[in-house]
């Protein structure tokens, strides 16, 4: 139980920058990337152990070494849905991180949170046609034809704890329309009703998302923030 713990809060001090910062000068780095999700998500038809396919904006370099160039794809699944209905008075998305792949084809494992999700708006990857030529060659996802949800101004993140996991809440920074996410942002911009919150209590890591809405809806387009451990390039 010990061990367990210690790991927790290792993960907690590596993936999520809402605790109290460290101040020796050898705690481990942290890396983000910012991802645009390829095909859309939802509670209304979403399944435990279903894939989901995000694509890389930005390069991750490590050390100097490229790891992973943009454009780069990461897998990630869902770990649990729960629908709102009696007994359960909103509805959840549990994403967790599995791995990425570059250009070459070589697959990297990763431990990863989503530290902010921004809704895509009309200049966004999903409103360009190369975009949709790429994300037609993506495996089929389930999950399409739901009411998306309004992306009506921004919120701050949801403070609900699970009572037998180690969660933390993120807290929204304020952000430009027009921007994309940037390496510090946390919580939900764009989406009425959604909160963010994580689950460290045993790896890997787990991205908790709920509304009060009846379908927990992503659109595709929908960029995501990654923090994570520094990935590494297999031996």
């Amino acid at each position: 139980m010990i061990n367990y713990c210690f790991r927790s809060l290792i993960l907690v001090a590596l993936l999520s920058s809402v605790f109290c910062a460290q101040t020796n000068d050898r705690s481990p780095q942290v890396t983000t990337v910012t991802t645009v999700l390829i095909s859309p998500l939802e509670t209304k038809s979403a399944a435990t152990g279903q894939e989901f396919w995000l694509r890389t904006t930005n390069d991750i370099v490590v050390n100097g070494e490229m790891i992973l160039p943009k454009g780069s794809k990461v897998r990630g699944h869902i770990a649990e849905t729960v629908a709102r209905a009696e007994g359960h008075p909103q509805s959840e998305l549990w994403l967790i991180i599995d791995k990425a792949v570059n250009k070459a084809g070589v697959e990297i494992s990763l431990q990863a949170i989503v530290a902010a999700i921004a809704a895509p708006n009309k200049d966004s990857l999903s409103s360009d046609p190369t975009y949709g030529m790429l994300h037609s060659v993506e495996p089929t996802m389930r999950g399409t034809g739901a009411r998306s949800a309004s992306s009506s101004g921004t919120l701050a993140a949801s403070s609900k704890a699970d009572s037998n996991a180690a969660v933390a809440t993120a807290t929204l920074k304020p952000m430009p329309k027009e921007s994309t996410l940037q390496e510090d942002s946390q919580g939900v911009i764009g989406y009425e009703g959604l909160s963010i919150r994580w689950n460290f209590l045993v790896p890997p890591p787990i991205t908790i998302l709920t509304t009060d809405k009846k379908n927990l809806k992503l659109a595709s387009g929908t960029e995501m923030l990654l923090r994570m451990t520094p990935p590494r390039l297999p031996q």
